[in-house]
């Protein structure tokens, strides 16, 4: 066999913790604009847009996780572990071999003050950090921010949570799925305030009645209406007590995202002339008034100028990570939340004239760790990701044109013997233990099958025609392997072993196919480790700990 064929190969993708986007989803659904979507050089087989997937059976609530007494000790952020009712269920957070920035202090100066309020939202279905690269070096995740709320809470601060919706990114059923665990641990978190996002509306109106009218589920919008805008299913606006003071809160949904929505089931208001209807109700009620504006930043300014009464106007459509220092309209607080949820915004109220309000942007980074309920509800999430299987997530193979097959990286090794012993010395053969020794393990979790194992495509979470099925049906497709980057090999398998006949031409042109170059390898390697999934990966220095060109 020629020393051309294994040109180029992937790079280390896991650590000693990871959780491949599982997140999400999050991680993988804002992919770098330089990433490709196929196998480069290899686009005639690439797949067809997908199919319709077949009618998604309803969504069941989980239950709310059960109260759990969280407590964190030790003497400092990187030696604590949690405790829920006083039996351990964590471990003290790791150093990282590589040197981590220094952790800047929080909330310097800050006394006991009369309320906090935590905002948060553009979630966009990132419910955990994938932790490929280790988690030390990651931000954001529901159980690190119940962290957060449980840490503020023991110091005795009065505190109440608002999110402004975007709970999910995509839609689907695994979407589905992860709205309802997001809903349960907002629950559990006690939020008292939460907008109706445009991509969260987009789910079946079915699931959403059944998840936003329950009262604790705490959501409100004065301009959307679930069945009618005089259904009752959601309140128009909420009050609550925090402390001694009364916080007034109402939600929007921006004219723009409305737009974007089409749907018998939904009715829309005019956002301007929804607040006008439920501002004087407030302001009689309440002594510290939110917007929690689901809109462009545009209309989210709009409405901040055109009404003054608000304190603070909180926006979507934000930057990726929220400014340091807090915005003003006048005296009005405009405030971002960021994306994917890696930063909390907190706002202060104090009992100071020279400084009433104060504000801080909190990363979700190594300091906090995964509560016990949230470990609880992630739990959940993979049971019911694992109970409905692919099938049931609306997953089906895509054909490959050409009819080509995969057919795992040891039909390539009989070959390319120096080539397969440079990978089974990577991380990348063993990508799938990763998963399945989490806990809970996600080797059940489209989201983080995709960059660790063989025939899905990344990005876009799709099975492949004859991929990865589960650990028992193509245990010769666990991990990253050969074909991971260099595509199916059937037809190149079967050229070199004489199974059929073909010319010395097309011999060389199947093996040309098969080769990638630097470049192309690079654009590989960054599908999975993106920013969200590597936030410290550089193509350059780890290429050379898998690079096989010539080995064969």
């Amino acid at each position: 066999m020629g020393k051309s064929l294994f040109y180029r190969w992937f790079q280390y993708i896991v650590g000693p913790v990871g959780l491949a986007v599982c997140c999400g989803c999050g991680q993988n659904e804002g992919a770098p604009a330089q990433q490709s979507s196929g196998f480069v050089q290899l686009v005639a087989w690439a797949p067809p847009e997908p199919t319709p997937a077949p009618p998604r059976p309803r969504l069941t609530r989980s239950p709310v996780a059960p109260a759990v007494t969280e407590e964190f000790t030790g003497e400092s952020p990187a030696e604590q572990t949690v405790k829920a009712n006083g039996k351990k269920v964590g471990h003290p957070a790791k150093p990282h071999q590589e040197q981590q920035e220094e952790l800047a202090p929080l909330f310097v100066g800050w006394e006991k003050p009369q309320a906090i309020l935590v905002l948060t939202g553009e979630q966009n279905g990132y419910i955990e950090p994938c932790g490929c690269a280790g988690l030390e070096n990651m931000k954001g995740g529901l159980g690190r921010r119940h962290h957060l709320l449980t840490e503020l809470q023991g110091k005795g601060w009065p505190l109440a949570a608002f999110d402004v919706g975007g709970q999910i990114h995509r839609t689907g059923p695994q979407s589905e799925v992860k709205f309802t665990s997001t809903v349960s641990a907002l629950q559990t978190m006690q939020y008292s305030g939460v907008a109706l996002g445009a991509k969260d509306l987009k789910l079946p109106t079915g699931d959403l009645v059944s998840l936003a009218a329950d009262p604790k589920s705490a959501f409100v919008s004065a301009n959307v209406g679930l069945f009618g805008l005089d259904s009752g299913l959601t309140p128009k606006f909420r009050v609550i007590k925090v402390g001694q003071r009364k916080i007034g809160v109402t939600s929007i949904l921006g004219l723009e995202y409305q737009k974007q929505l089409n749907s018998t089931d939904l009715e829309f208001a005019d956002p301007a002339k929804a607040l006008r209807e439920v501002l004087p109700k407030l302001k009689q009620q309440a002594d510290f008034l939110i917007l929690l504006s689901h809109a462009t930043q545009a209309e989210s300014e709009a409405l901040a100028k055109a009404f003054p009464d608000f304190q603070a106007v909180v926006t979507a459509d934000s930057k990726p990570v929220q400014p340091a220092e807090a915005k003003r309209i006048g005296e009005t607080y405009f405030l971002e939340v960021g994306q994917k949820s890696m930063h909390v915004t907190v706002l202060g109220l104090f009992d100071d004239a020279q400084q009433p309000v104060r504000y801080q942007r909190v990363p979700l980074d190594r300091r906090y760790q995964v509560t016990a309920s949230m470990k609880q509800m992630m739990t959940e999430y993979q049971e019911h990701l694992r109970l409905r299987g692919f099938d049931g997530l609306g997953l089906k193979p895509l054909p490959v044109s050409g009819g080509r097959k995969f057919v795992g990286s040891q039909a390539c090794a009989d070959c390319h013997t120096k080539a397969n012993e440079i990978w089974k010395a990577t991380p990348h053969a063993h990508a799938i233990d990763t998963l399945v020794k989490l806990e809970p393990a996600r080797h059940f979790d489209p989201e983080c099958l995709s960059c660790h194992v063989v025939g899905w495509r990344p990005q876009q979470f799709d099975i492949l025609a004859s991929g990865y099925l589960s650990l028992e049906k193509t245990p010769h497709l666990v991990g990253v392997g050969c074909e991971s980057c260099h595509g199916p090999g059937s037809a190149h398998v079967a050229a070199e072993n004489g199974d059929v006949d073909v010319t010395q031409d097309q011999l060389l042109k199947l093996r040309s196919q098969m080769i990638l170059t630097y470049e192309q390898a690079e654009r590989h390697c960054l599908q999975c480790h993106d920013l969200d999934n590597s936030p410290s990966f550089n193509f350059k220095n780890y290429w050379p700990h898998v690079e096989h060109k010539g080995k064969d």
